[in-house]
């Protein structure tokens, strides 16, 4: 057994037959938008098993984003951006998982996996990205948050 396929089965030891080892290393995820909810959602695939992800923002940390968004002071004093903070929080959940980041807003020329989870601020926006994703991708997920009310939107092509 490939070394890699053994660690993912003792850590998913006590979900076996129910987390999808395979399809875990075969797919590749997006987030769009690390923010409040996109950087939690990230975090959450990189320690269920996904291998690949990509991440695009275009913002940098701010002081203001440490409480809301769970970034650290030290990414706020540096003005890092979100999406390579992200990135170094994934390598230390698991540093073999490929983050691919762009810094910037997202454009239809990105190749962007089977899965999407779009988190940006605005309704307008998700609009746009599901327009152009709604036929390339197979599991779509908007992340949206108000005050203390979290919702998410999911959809799934009939194979997946």
């Amino acid at each position: 057994m490939n070394k890699l396929i053994h660690n993912f089965e003792e850590r998913f030891s006590r979900q076996s037959g129910w987390i999808p080892t395979e399809k875990l290393l075969e797919t590749r995820a997006a987030v769009i938008g690390v923010g409040a909810i996109g950087r939690q959602v990230a975090w959450q695939l990189a320690a269920l098993g996904v291998q690949r992800l990509l991440l695009v923002d275009f913002d940098e940390v701010d002081f203001s984003n440490v409480a809301s968004q769970g970034y650290l002071r030290e990414d706020a004093q540096l003005k890092r951006p979100k999406v390579k903070a992200t990135q170094q929080l994934i390598r230390r959940i698991d540093p073999h998982i490929e983050t691919e980041i762009v810094i910037d807003r997202y454009r239809p020329k990105l190749v962007v996996g089977i899965a999407v989870c779009g988190c940006v601020d605005t309704l307008s926006t998700r609009a746009a990205i599901w327009r152009m994703l709604q036929h390339q991708v197979r599991f779509w997920a908007d992340g949206r948050m108000m005050s203390e009310t979290l919702r998410v939107l999911a959809a799934a092509d009939d194979e997946s």
